[in-house]
């Protein structure tokens, strides 16, 4: 299957997760991303690709970092808490 496209600020599903994409790096196979999510009330900062019909964490279990604490991750965040639109 092929890979979506996606904009930085976009909405995405990872799982049951809703995320929003703030950064997209240049690796073509597997295309990498950055998302912002929550986990509970935390925000976090984690990396994905998309594998075979979706979107999956680079790494399973708990990983990133706190969002919140992240200066150029507040925009992302911000969006992230204000829910879909």
């Amino acid at each position: 299957m092929t890979v979506p496209t996606v904009s930085l600020k976009d909405w995405i599903r990872i799982g049951k997760k809703d995320a929003i994409v703030c950064r997209i790096y240049d690796t073509p196979d597997p295309q990498e991303i950055e998302v912002v999510y929550l986990d509970g009330p935390k925000a976090i900062n984690g990396n994905a690709v998309w594998r075979d019909d979706g979107w999956a964490f680079t790494i399973a279990g708990p990983n990133g970092g706190y969002a919140n604490n992240i200066p150029r991750l507040r925009e992302y965040v911000a969006k992230l808490r204000a829910g879909r639109q």
